[in-house]
């Protein structure tokens, strides 16, 4: 087959490089969005990953974008289902759980998480936005966390800090009693990794059409760079085609998906314009058929309708 030219989003690059990062074997605490999306690719990749999700589903497969944390009616082959209380108190803090996938709004360079304010709450609750969840617990029990930056920002220091990265650095995690920690994060331009003594944040690939520049310009701190620094593969084409049509409001872009649909409920209105004057028409003569029609001989006025039996 010859080469196909088609356009890639850089949230389609984003899932695909984030299916990578999952492993053989590992139970997987996913959320709904980008993280799913990866974790469907590892298992259409032929990777053995047991997926869970907060609601308390084990071992899933999507069909479909979950509405909720708990939509079963998203999902087919489900293991077994329980309670919230028992897959975080049980499964994660039993340190059950692999990986954990998280979103976050704010990082530090040791990868601590604020998805709680845009703002310092010290001088406004403005700012105020999603919080925690269970972020907190996943990014505290989970043996690794991969973390995703979507439309988040690197902080120098954070506002407020929701979920614990790897503190101040150093063992400071393991100090306070934490398991696992941050092992990657992904954004749209590239894939940052953890030194192994500092814990502090480096790059370690970036994805193709980004530069080191640009994407230096966005940390406010000195970052370090990956002596190796390599680019990212782009997405397979079957990559591709399954995001689109796992969910395509995600791979495109909200507001590309947006006006997609725009445009068809706009045919299908003026189809449907279309159709309801076609039916106004034949009901029109229907009815002034019915007019001309004489009544039919068999038919009773009402006062002389025969007595029943």
């Amino acid at each position: 087959m010859g080469k196909i030219k088609a356009k890639i989003s850089y949230d389609e690059v984003m899932c695909s490089v984030a299916s990578r990062e999952l492993r053989d074997r590992e139970v997987v605490f996913v959320g709904q969005g980008i993280p799913l999306l990866a974790a469907m690719l590892a298992l259409k990749a032929g990777k053995k990953v047991t997926l869970v999700m907060e609601g308390g589903i084990i071992g899933f497969t999507a069909y479909r974008p979950p509405i909720h944390i708990a939509d079963c009616t998203a999902f087919t082959g489900v293991e077994c289902c329980c309670e919230m209380v028992d897959m975080f108190g049980m499964f994660l803090m039993g340190g059950k759980i692999d990986v954990g996938f998280l979103g976050t709004s704010q990082i530090d360079k040791y990868g601590n998480l604020n998805t709680s304010f845009t703002k310092d709450p010290k001088e406004s609750f403005r700012g105020r936005i999603a919080g925690s969840g269970g972020a907190n617990e996943i990014a505290g029990f989970a043996k690794r966390l991969i973390i995703l930056l979507h439309h988040g920002k690197f902080m120098d220091k954070l506002f407020y800090r929701t979920s614990p990265g790897w503190l101040e650095g150093g063992t400071s995690r393991q100090d306070a009693g934490l398991p696992g920690g941050p092992s990657v994060l992904i954004t749209l331009d590239g894939v940052f990794r953890f030194e192994k003594d500092t814990k502090e944040m480096y790059l370690d690939s970036i994805f193709p059409g980004r530069t080191v520049k640009e994407i230096k310009a966005k940390v406010p701190w000195d970052l370090k760079i990956n002596p190796d620094l390599r680019t990212e593969e782009l997405p397979t084409y079957d990559e591709v085609i399954t995001v689109r049509q796992f969910s395509p409001n995600i791979s495109l872009g909200r507001v590309r998906w947006a006006l997609c649909q725009t445009d068809e409920l706009r045919r299908l209105s003026t189809k449907n314009i279309q159709l309801c004057e076609k039916y106004d028409i034949l009901d029109s003569l229907s009815t002034s058929r019915m007019r001309k029609t004489p009544p039919t001989e068999n038919l009773f006025p009402i006062d002389e309708l025969p007595p029943p039996d």
